[in-house]
């Protein structure tokens, strides 16, 4: 995958996870309105806002990995792995387009 569709893939991305992250911050701070429903449903609501916290958390972490990726592009370190130095390796990047590092050292990483 070429530098370019790898930046057009995480800008789409990061597009998708800020507009998601910002419908569930609207949502946890009861700007939807949802405050003002009946008892039962608030209930409802407030017991799945620990799940929402999840998710939220989870996607500002990606929009801060990505937000690094499209600056190693930017730099030309993109297909450069972190840890050792070597590359990361196309099929890795498809897969995971905002990694740092290549297969061995993610590997390592987790043990």
């Amino acid at each position: 995958m070429s530098a370019a569709a790898a930046r057009a893939r995480l800008e789409e991305r990061l597009r998708a996870l800020i507009g998601r992250e910002a419908k569930i911050a609207s949502h946890l701070r009861g700007q939807d309105g949802r405050l003002e429903a009946d008892f039962e449903d608030v209930v409802a609501f407030v017991s799945a806002d620990e799940v929402l916290e999840g998710l939220e958390e989870a996607a500002l972490t990606e929009i801060r990995e990505i937000r690094v990726a499209l600056e190693r592009i930017a730099d030309g370190s993109y297909e450069t792995c972190e840890g050792c130095g070597g590359d990361i390796g196309e099929r890795r990047l498809e897969a995971l387009p905002h990694t740092r590092l290549c297969v061995s050292c993610a590997s390592a990483a987790e043990a």
